[in-house]
């Protein structure tokens, strides 16, 4: 997600400084399509969805239009970081080939003996029968 959070202020500010916001959803969403298309030249992401018809999506039930995107929370432009943090999430709908999931960890996974002993001695060596224990606090006294 901070790849997406990145690339959504370097949006929000182009869009603000280039052709500013009109509160419009339409028109403010093509500006921001405008704009990711410049942002991600040339990195490994690659947009889902050659055109998106916002019209329609704004118009049309979410079960009915063709692309699944739900325009219908669209926080306002003068909200800043309310409006970057939406459009993070919006771009990581409509994008591909971001960051990548890592695998999850397996749960018949072995260590090697040699790692344990390396990492964590055996509790025959370090106790020797709370010896050591005794003397700690032993100086911590004196």
């Amino acid at each position: 997600m901070p790849q997406y959070l990145k690339i959504a202020e370097e949006i929000y500010q182009n869009v603000k400084e280039k052709k500013g916001f009109t509160d419009e959803p339409v028109e403010d969403l093509n500006n921001l399509m405008i704009e990711l298309r410049r942002e991600i030249k040339g990195t490994k992401l690659k947009l889902l969805y050659n055109y998106i018809d916002f019209a329609e999506l704004l118009i049309k039930p979410l079960q009915e239009s063709k692309i699944k995107l739900d325009l219908s929370l669209i926080p306002k432009s003068k909200n800043s970081q309310e409006f970057v943090l939406w459009l993070a999430g919006f771009i990581e709908q409509i994008t591909t080939g971001g960051q990548e999931e890592l695998s999850p960890i397996r749960a018949k996974t072995t260590l090697p003996a040699y790692a344990y002993e390396k990492t964590y001695p055996s509790p025959k060596k370090s106790v020797n029968n709370g010896e050591e224990i005794i003397e700690y606090f032993k100086k911590k006294e004196s």
